[in-house]
This record gives structure tokens, C-alpha cells and sequence, in this order.
């Protein structure tokens, strides 16, 4: 395994950000390749390199980039619209007929 960016320990901008990233994911697969990440509990130098890249990259994430939260209903609300499409009930009446 051929290390890099030894010498950072925090990432600052996008375009390092990029190439550790690359970086961290060439470990993973390399990583699966030669069976490192083989058991759930590996402990080897594979595994604390892509820690130490991971949680660099998760740093600069918090502190520098933004994400949407994915969307997506519960499947009680989908239980109630279908419910509520089959038995032409308005919303209200639903809601009488959960006691909410």
C-alpha cells in the first residue's frame, strides 16, 4: 500500500478534498481486492488509513458542504394515502376514523 497526504491532517479546500477523497476510495477497493476488509473487525493498515482519510473528508464535509436530507415517507403515511384513495376519504375523515 502506497500512503499519501501524510503530511495533513485537515482538508481546506475542494480541490484537496477531490483528491483525498479519490485517494480514500482507491483504498477501499484496493483494500477489497487483496481481503484486507475481509472480517467486520479488521484491524490493519488498510482499515487505519481509510479511518484517518475518512474522518478527514468527514471534517471538511460538516464544516465546508451542505446536503439535502433525503425525503421519503413513512410506510404508515403510505398505508393511510392508499387507504384513503381506495375508500375516496377526504382528509378529515380519515383523520376521524384514526381518532386523530
Amino acid at each position: 500500500m502506497i500512503r499519501k497526504f501524510e503530511d495533513i491532517t485537515v482538508i481546506n479546500n475542494k480541490d484537496l478534498y477531490d483528491k483525498v477523497s479519490a485517494y480514500g476510495d482507491a483504498l477501499i477497493d484496493e483494500a477489497t481486492a487483496n481481503g484486507a476488509l475481509a472480517e467486520q473487525d479488521a484491524d490493519n493498515e488498510y482499515t487505519r488509513e481509510i479511518g484517518r482519510v475518512g474522518v478527514m473528508c468527514a471534517d471538511y464535509e460538516s464544516a465546508y458542504m451542505t446536503f439535502e436530507y433525503l425525503k421519503f415517507k413513512s410506510p404508515l403515511v403510505i398505508g393511510i394515502q392508499k387507504g384513503r384513495a381506495t375508500r375516496s376519504l377526504k382528509r378529515r375523515e380519515a383523520a376521524e376514523m384514526l381518532d386523530i
